[in-house]
């Protein structure tokens, strides 16, 4: 697919109404989408020059349409870049994303990563008080200029996702599920994770997807591969149930059949998923 946005960073897909960059840092994406009468941009992230390079291809095709930034979640890295934006677009996000208790946890994980890599942060560390748009109950549809949107929520992976479709152009926008390089990471509750698997399922099996963006890893447009992919998420819950449940030993091996990169950063997360695992379902 020919590269028309003149910027260096990744671009994991381009046609005229849509671009996902793709950071250097953890195949995270971000999501830039074209309509005809506004832009949405979808969790700029992490390097200060892949923002800056994101905020270029944002001015270079803005042509005086309004812009919205939608936060799938409130984890630090997609939330990195706010202040880079707060001030030009209207900020779309989850009820529950504005009432983390504890939003103060986000903000050290910023600052960690600039400090880890010698980064001075370009602009200050602040955490989203207020929205254009707050999406409070399980589905919502809401028109923005001639687009339709629909929202859904998606706790699981933390309390406060969201799952974005836009029918007109059959883009999924799914947040950190369904990422193909990383098996689930549930910081927040295994079966509000199934849940939201539950409703990613009806939209691949209802809506004509032409697009799924995941928040790490490669796009799809393919049904097939979307599926396996929720295929292999929806197996990896299951033997966690039966980890946690029956005492099933968890099969290690095929994990890493499934999951075959990135298994020394990765298995931090696993085994914080077996301790969940355990807590959630030894007392039941």
């Amino acid at each position: 697919m020919p590269n028309h946005c003149f910027v260096p960073m990744k671009i994991s897909f381009q046609d005229a109404s849509c671009t996902v960059f793709e950071s250097e840092l953890m195949q995270t994406t971000c999501t830039l989408i074209q309509r005809p009468d506004h832009l949405l941009l979808v969790d700029p992230n992490w390097l200060p020059s892949e923002v800056e390079a994101i905020a270029e291809e944002v001015a270079r095709v803005q042509a005086g349409r309004p812009l919205y930034l939608l936060f799938t979640h409130s984890d630090y890295d997609h939330i990195i870049a706010y202040e880079r934006f707060r001030e030009d677009a209207s900020l779309i996000v989850s009820r529950a994303l504005l009432e983390n208790p504890e939003p103060d946890l986000q903000l050290q994980e910023i600052r960690k990563f600039y400090d880890q890599y010698y980064l001075r942060p370009p602009r200050p560390i602040t955490y989203p008080q207020e929205a254009a748009l707050v999406i409070a109950a399980e589905k919502e549809i809401h028109q923005i200029g001639t687009t339709s949107y629909e929202f859904y929520q998606a706790p699981g992976h933390n309390p406060d996702g969201l799952i974005t479709f836009l029918p007109e152009a059959g883009i999924l926008l799914a947040g950190d599920y369904l990422c193909s390089p990383e098996f689930p990471f549930i910081y927040h509750s295994i079966e509000a994770y199934q849940t939201t698997l539950q409703r990613l399922a009806v939209l691949l099996e209802r809506e004509e997807l032409r697009l799924l963006v995941p928040g790490h890893g490669p796009t799809s447009t393919s049904r097939v591969e979307m599926q396996s992919w929720l295929q292999d998420a929806q197996w990896y819950i299951d033997q966690l149930i039966a980890y946690g449940r029956d005492g099933e030993p968890f099969p290690e091996a095929a994990l890493w059949q499934r999951y075959p990169y990135f298994q020394s950063c990765q298995m931090q997360y696993h085994q914080e998923n077996l301790k969940l695992a355990m807590k959630t379902y030894s007392a039941r």
